[in-house]
């Protein structure tokens, strides 16, 4: 009788181990590796993991695999194994697995879940280091789809935006980073955007790539509208470019600006030169005197002196005798001119047109006379005041400049 006891409790028993087995399987209870569970333990766990077992083809046929172990329970030596696998996930870049673990590990161990991530994002940083762009795009990627808002990946993002040169696209993801902070916290931010925004700007003035730069600190002012270093930069590359209207209408709202009014008016200085040489005649200076070139009848040009006080042009005699047979002036009269030597009497001669760059007129007169040789009279001439009544005029001085505009 006892013997029949026995034997039916030793079946009862076999058919309960047999049953746990199929059911462990069934709903992917581990088997436990004591191994590597220690491994976890001493620090060594992605190395012993990667030893004993080598690759996922390996670990299938273990009787495990990383989606089962993914829903064990709550016992001690499961979530070891669980950390073990999801480290060695994590370091051959398989990813998916890797924070679907975390996410079940996270919701049963906040403090572990929290180590693994801060031990992940140094190891990321590790590679970006080390110039492995890829597996750190993979990784935060994959992170932020199930987790967008992650503040710490998406620092991580903006830091492989800036390795592989996505400059642009790292201040994006900086300034959405730094828009979710009240102002007290945003200066860890700035120091960064202000950084990559220095290094594009100065790769874009090197490359003379202003329409790119315009396009570039435009988006920037959509971010800081009224950022006065980008307001002046982006006037800058409208001067490049000669657009000195929209340069001047954003110098205008800097020119009283404390630490950037000075370079605003001084650029606004700039563009009224520019405007200047746009509109004016070169002129070229002799002691207090200005000569200027002018061309006699379309053909020959002509050097005069500019002499406001005289009522007539003077054509040097050297000069007239030089084109007279070209140019056929025709005489008008004979005048009494006074000269600083006196009254004396001179010829008045009528060519068909007297012009200064733009700027002519019909039937210009010039008196006919011997000039003082020496250092004061390098011209051929003078310029008096009946061609310059025909024009508004002015002579600035400082930038050897004659400005003419018609009446």
């Amino acid at each position: 009788m006892r013997s029949t006891s026995f034997l039916i409790l030793v079946l009862m028993v076999s058919l309960g181990l047999n049953a746990y087995l199929l059911l462990g399987y069934s709903i992917g209870l581990p088997i436990i590796n004591t191994d590597i569970a220690s491994g976890l333990d001493n620090g060594k766990s992605d190395a012993r993991y990667a030893e004993s077992l080598g690759n996922k083809d390996k670990r299938v046929s273990d009787g495990r695999s990383l989606e089962n172990l993914f829903r064990v329970g709550d016992r001690n030596n499961d979530k070891a194994l669980l950390v073990s696998d999801l480290n060695a996930a994590f370091a051959i870049g398989d990813f998916d697995n890797a924070i679907d673990g975390w996410q079940w590990l996270s919701s049963n161990d906040v403090d572990l879940a929290a180590r693994i991530k801060v031990a992940w994002l140094n190891s990321a940083k590790q590679w970006l280091a080390e110039g492995k762009i890829q597996p750190v795009m993979s990784f935060t990627q994959t992170w932020l789809r199930e987790y967008p808002y992650d503040k710490s990946l998406r620092h991580l993002q903006a830091q492989w935006q800036l390795a592989s040169g996505k400059r642009k696209h790292a201040i994006e993801t900086l300034y959405a980073l730094m828009n979710e902070l009240p102002a007290i916290e945003q200066g860890r931010y700035i120091g960064q955007i202000s950084e990559i925004v220095d290094a594009e700007i100065k790769q874009l003035s090197d490359q003379q790539a202003w329409l790119p730069l315009i396009r570039f600190i435009e988006r920037l002012l959509w971010h800081e509208p009224q950022h006065p270093p980008y307001i002046l930069m982006l006037a800058k590359a409208h001067i490049e470019l000669q657009q000195f209207s929209q340069a001047k209408a954003l110098l205008y709202s800097l020119q009283y600006d404390e630490y950037y009014g000075a370079q605003a008016k001084e650029l606004l200085q700039r563009i009224a030169l520019s405007d200047l040489r746009a509109t004016s005649i070169l002129l070229e200076k002799q002691k207090e005197h200005y000569l200027v070139n002018g061309v006699v009848d379309n053909n020959n040009t002509i050097d005069l002196m500019i002499d406001t006080g005289a009522s007539i042009s003077v054509m040097s005699q050297q000069y007239f005798y030089r084109i007279k047979n070209q140019l056929a002036p025709t005489f008008i009269r004979n005048a009494k001119i006074n000269t600083a030597g006196g009254m004396v009497e001179a010829p008045i001669y009528q060519f068909s047109s007297f012009a200064i760059e733009d700027y002519r007129i019909a039937d210009m007169q010039f008196v006919v006379m011997d000039l003082e040789s020496g250092a004061n009279n390098k011209g051929d001439g003078l310029l008096g005041m009946n061609f310059l009544k025909a024009f508004n005029f002015q002579i600035d001085q400082q930038n050897s400049r004659l400005l003419l505009k018609p009446r």
